[in-house]
């Protein structure tokens, strides 16, 4: 599907208009009328806060998506292990109650794989059912009845279930996937004097995979050269690869010109977030500040970027684009390397710590 935008018209905004009303949200008085008007704008930037979603009012391939998987819930189709995985509401209903019911459902991301698939057997196993991992009737009724039993406890966080550690001890034979973002017909941002983004995080990428591969990493990129990918593309690469890390590189934006510093961002959708990816996105936040000299923090956030790759994901976005004197630091000589080194020194701190705090 193409991106959509304000001002847009047709059978593609009619869709979008339907599946935001019956998500509750209010289209003014002009209500599904093909328009991609202020009222539809407003409704989309609401649906993309409410999801933990890039707030811009376009409506891409991550806005889609999420709209399609909120429009399932619970009971609505036989869920089970297949090729597309089934994403959706449901499914991430179906992980919160198997995860509270001490069945290891993975991480909460509405992503129907095999651990989702490891924890229905499980369950069914346990409940006398048929272990045929397939989320029916019958199985939903038990799951429900047990869920009323443990009434209270939605809304936890679930720990993760490797205990709080760290799989890696070392950097040496771990799978990295860089990802410059951008390419191609996308060029990013780009600054008052000329610098763009993807050219930027294009350097940054390669000299990072340097750093990597000397540590002893095998290392891949989404691109290696100035060419289109597609988001899901770029999470591909880095489940094909089952790479433990999957880094984005991307730059910041703000209409304040003073605004400035590093931030980090790691998976969160609702009261689930990615423990080891907030730890890792506070590692480089602590190497950025020093190279940048101000770190704005880590966010959550249900980018599809952080949530679809099966390793531990994290997008950094080390300076604002639209700051001047960021933007000029940037085409200092050394620049690419300084960033190189705070990005490999904070993937070192993470795996030296082990232990989640």
């Amino acid at each position: 599907m193409r991106n959509l935008f304000p001002g847009d018209r047709g059978n593609e905004v009619t869709d979008i208009q339907t599946r935001l009303h019956a998500q509750g949200h209010d289209l003014g008085s002009e209500g599904v009328d093909s328009l991609f008007g202020p009222c539809t704008e407003a409704a989309v930037k609401a649906f993309q806060g409410e999801r933990g979603l890039l707030i811009d009012g376009i409506v891409g391939p991550n806005t889609w998506r999420e709209l399609v998987e909120a429009g399932y819930a619970l009971g609505d189709r036989l869920l089970y292990l297949r090729v597309p995985n089934f994403r959706g509401d449901d499914v991430l209903d179906l992980q919160v109650q198997l995860n509270l019911l001490g069945f290891n459902a993975g991480p909460e991301r509405g992503i129907c794989g095999e651990s989702v698939e490891a924890a229905i057997l499980d369950f069914q196993r346990n409940a006398g059912l048929l272990p045929d991992g397939i989320v029916g009737e019958r199985t939903l009724r038990t799951l429900r009845a047990l869920r009323k039993a443990e009434a209270g406890r939605e809304g936890k966080k679930i720990p993760e279930r490797d205990k709080g550690f760290v799989s890696a001890t070392s950097l040496d034979g771990c799978t990295v996937v860089v990802d410059p973002g951008h390419g191609g017909t996308e060029t990013g941002l780009v600054s008052e004097i000329g610098l763009e983004e993807k050219e930027l995080m294009m350097a940054a990428a390669l000299r990072f995979g340097e750093r990597l591969r000397e540590a002893g990493c095998t290392v891949a990129f989404t691109r290696e050269d100035d060419r289109d990918v597609g988001l899901y593309e770029r999470c591909e690469t880095a489940n094909t690869a089952r790479a433990e890390f999957f880094i984005s590189l991307h730059l910041n934006r703000s209409s304040d010109p003073g605004a400035g510093g590093a931030v980090c961002y790691f998976f969160q959708r609702g009261h689930y977030f990615s423990e080891h990816g907030q730890r890792l996105a506070d590692s480089f936040g602590e190497r950025l500040a020093e190279l940048c000299g101000g770190y704005l923090g880590s966010f959550g956030r249900n980018y599809a970027l952080l949530r679809e790759p099966q390793g531990i994901a994290v997008l950094v976005e080390p300076f604002f684009m639209t700051n001047p004197s960021e933007a000029a630091r940037a085409r200092e000589a050394d620049y690419v390397d300084r960033l190189a080194l705070a990005l490999i020194g904070g993937l070192r701190d993470y795996v030296d710590r082990k232990e989640i705090a």
